[in-house]
């Protein structure tokens, strides 16, 4: 029988508890940094699921920080002896400039402290950039690094002298969301950034009637200003009250991810069908128990995920090598669909 996708849901929720039960201290004080403040919206939801998972253990982060606006002495001031936590997704590597210098700096300066690196995927292409992430980790002394595939687990086991714990993506503890009615037949969720894989060819699909091609949405400066008027009415509320500042910066945060997880929801809702090559594309489908295909990224994340986890079936979702696949493969449900409702 095949497994649902609510179903797949609660066993990757079941796995994570399981992960994180004698690793994250909720009882405590502890910082979650790198909050993701750009357009990609699975790292959004990454962060959604991270504040879910505490939630669950009715805690939440003394401190939280992009990098760009990390302030040491605010940290230190808010946790204490409290563990530091690393928020999770597909930067463990050299492929995306800023994160690596960032973990790392991190490593060497809290030498000894808990440090938790939330499910990552690991890609270097660099020999020496994997040395100085080998060298800062095994000087740092109490780090545990967390994954997201198996091939991510055999490279750390290899390369990097701490404990490594295979891990699902932490976006799933956000559960089951509501899927809006869509407007559009066929949606073609593709990225156009530095991880596209082998290029695909869309003229077929987009001959077809009622079809949209989008990536993640960018963000204008409308949107900005309205977010920064809701931030501000945070602030209101919260000024004056003790521990305002980390409030604040938290709710602030929360809110933006959850607008840019909003935009997500709405753009994957918008077709009956879609094709997508973003993992988040595949993890949020899931989450809408949307009908859709799975195309790899450049260098296998995604693929292997799902090979991880067995997040495919045959009735919602399938991982295909070419977008005429995918089209074969969600043409024959849409068949199946109308044969079941005439019978």
């Amino acid at each position: 029988m095949q497994e649902t996708s609510v179903n797949t849901i609660k066993r990757l929720q079941g796995l994570i508890n399981t992960c994180l039960s004698d690793l994250v201290d909720l009882s405590g004080r502890y910082a979650l940094l790198d909050f993701p403040n750009h357009y990609n919206i699975g790292d959004s939801a990454i962060w959604l699921g991270e504040l879910a998972y505490f939630e669950q253990g009715r805690s939440r982060p003394t401190f939280v920080s992009e990098i760009r606006t990390y302030k040491e002495d605010r940290m230190l001031a808010a946790i204490g002896d409290g563990q530091i936590i690393l928020h999770g997704g597909g930067n463990f590597g050299d492929i995306w400039p800023g994160y690596r210098q960032f973990r790392e700096d991190m490593l060497t300066r809290h030498r000894g402290r808990p440090i938790v690196q939330m499910p990552q995927t690991i890609h270097f292409k660099s020999q020496e950039n994997i040395d100085s992430t080998a060298r800062a980790i095994e000087q740092h002394g109490n780090f545990t690094l967390l994954v997201r595939d198996k091939k991510s687990l055999e490279f750390a086991r290899r390369w990097f002298q701490c404990e490594v714990r295979l891990c699902p993506d932490m976006a799933f503890c956000i559960g089951p969301v509501a899927r809006p009615a869509p407007q559009h037949d066929l949606l073609l969720n593709l990225r156009e950034d530095q991880e596209v894989g082998a290029p695909h060819d869309t003229s077929r699909a987009m001959a077809r009637p009622n079809v949209v091609k989008a990536d993640w949405p960018l963000e204008d400066e409308a949107d900005y200003q309205r977010r920064t008027k809701r931030a501000a009415v945070v602030k209101a509320l919260l000024r004056g009250n003790v521990g305002g500042r980390a409030k604040m910066t938290e709710l602030t945060y929360r809110e933006r991810a959850e607008q840019r997880f909003d935009r997500g929801v709405k753009l994957l809702s918008s077709a009956k069908q879609v094709i997508t090559d973003r993992m988040h594309g595949h993890i949020m489908c899931l989450l809408l128990d949307a009908d859709h295909c799975v195309l790899d990224n450049s260098y296998g994340k995604t693929s292997s995920f799902i090979e991880a986890w067995g997040t495919v079936n045959g009735e919602r979702a399938a991982i295909v090598n070419s977008m005429d696949e995918a089209l074969a493969i969600l043409d024959g449900r849409k068949a199946k669909g109308r044969e079941a409702f005439v019978a």
